[in-house]
This record gives C-alpha cells, sequence and structure tokens, in this order.
C-alpha cells in the first residue's frame, strides 16, 4: 500500500488555505475542493505544494498547471460548475451583468489569482470528491485521518479560529460561504447573526461583522439552485455594504 510523506501531509493541513490572496476584497469559502480521487492525485498536489514553497493561499493558474490541470483556464474553456456561480455572485455584486462569455473570462484571467481580488478558501484543506469518499486512513499513519469524521471535527475547530482570525484582520468586503449543510460551521466563523432569508424559493443566509458582509449560499451545484439564485445573492452582498459605508 502506497504512503503518502505524512510529515508533509500533516503541514499542508496545518497550513494549506485556498486560493489568490487574503488581501483581496471577495471572499468565497467553500468546505473542501474537490478532487482527491486517488492516491496519485493529492500526492501530485502535495510535492507541487512544497516544491512550490508550501504557500497558505496558491495562485490557482499556476499551481493547477503544475498538477497537471489546465483545461480550465485554456481560450473558450469550460466553465467550472463551482466557480461559474460564484463569479456570478461578484459581478452581480459589481454591478455587472454576469453574462456567460463574461463568466468564462473572469475564470480564465482572473479569479483566485495571487495578485487579484478574489479569495477563495477551503475550510477543510484536504480534497475529495465526494463526503463519502475517504483514501486517507489507507495511505496515512495520522491519527486524525482515520476517520473523515475525526478528521472533521478536529481540523474543523482549527480552522474555524484561523479563518476567523483572518476576515477580522483583512476586513474583506464581502464573505460568501457555500453549502448551507455546513451551516453551524459557517456560523461559528462568521460569529455574527446570519438571518435566513428566501431567494427565487431557496434559503440563503445574510448579515455583517465589522466592515464585512456576509451571505451563506446553497451550494454552486446544489440540484435546483438557479443562476438568478446567486445573482440576488450578489445584489443583497451589495446592498449590505452600502448600509455599512453609509451607517
Amino acid at each position: 500500500m502506497q504512503k503518502f510523506d505524512d510529515t508533509l501531509l500533516s503541514d499542508y493541513m496545518d497550513s494549506f488555505l485556498g486560493y489568490g490572496a487574503t488581501n483581496a476584497d471577495y471572499w468565497f469559502v467553500g468546505m473542501e475542493e474537490g478532487g482527491g480521487n486517488s492516491f496519485e492525485e493529492v500526492n501530485r498536489r502535495l510535492t507541487q505544494w512544497d516544491e512550490r514553497g508550501r504557500n497558505a493561499l496558491e495562485d490557482i493558474y499556476d499551481y493547477h498547471l503544475d498538477i497537471g490541470v489546465s483545461k480550465w483556464f485554456q481560450k473558450k474553456a469550460p466553465l467550472q460548475p463551482t466557480w461559474n456561480r460564484l463569479i456570478r455572485v461578484l459581478l452581480a455584486a459589481k454591478g455587472v451583468a454576469p453574462e456567460r462569455e463574461l463568466v468564462r473570462s473572469y475564470q480564465i484571467e482572473q479569479l483566485g489569482r495571487s495578485n487579484g481580488e478574489v479569495c477563495l478558501l477551503e475550510f477543510l484543506p484536504l480534497p475529495s470528491p465526494t463526503t463519502n469518499h475517504w483514501l486517507y486512513d489507507k495511505h496515512s499513519d495520522i491519527p486524525v485521518l482515520a476517520s473523515r469524521k475525526l478528521y472533521v471535527q478536529q481540523i474543523g475547530m482549527d480552522r474555524v479560529k484561523t479563518i476567523a482570525q483572518r476576515m477580522l484582520e483583512y476586513q474583506p468586503k464581502f464573505v460568501m460561504f457555500y453549502g448551507i449543510g455546513y451551516l453551524d460551521w459557517w456560523q461559528k466563523v462568521a460569529n455574527t447573526v446570519l438571518n435566513p432569508t428566501l431567494v427565487h424559493d431557496k434559503t440563503a443566509y445574510f448579515g455583517k461583522s465589522g466592515d464585512t458582509a456576509i451571505a451563506v449560499s446553497q451550494h454552486p451545484v446544489a440540484q435546483g439552485v438557479s443562476l438568478e439564485y446567486f445573482h440576488e445573492i450578489g445584489r443583497t452582498l451589495s446592498e449590505i455594504r452600502d448600509s455599512i459605508r453609509n451607517k
């Protein structure tokens, strides 16, 4: 059975947060990154992260090229299902019509760049294709990876503190957490009142913390959630920002 370098894997879990820059104006926080279908794929991610300097935040374009995933950034790239809707939230918040080709251009050229305006954070550090898929117990001897449940419980509390502290320090214009099923975790990070609101027949939550507008949305790839749902969340985040500036 192939084994990860557990020292490297542990360092990755302690340090890797996602893509972009923490001084970016707009943050999106998801539960975890997709992928991680095989030992080889995860090991390639770990190795490249190590060789690139063990950055807490990576440039999404450069890092994905180094791990051999370039299709999302080529000319006429397909729209990545999750990023597509996050970009639509951002454009709507900025008062820009989120037309399909504009979304595609933003994905290819701007999303998650180390010098850009968007920070994509992962609440949990290890990639996983689904919540039912767990390969780490077979390829690592790190005790916390013995089960997904143990991993989420123990790593989760550390990440709450890390992300909350960075939000307090950098005060982004908005933070959108996505995945209503993880509302309890998002509430812990935001540490503020989040009010439920019906948006195009689906629930979203809104609030503010300091100078930051906050939303919790359905997951971008959840069934039955319209594009207009995400457009409206973007517009609502903009309205919350306006109310903060005008107080």
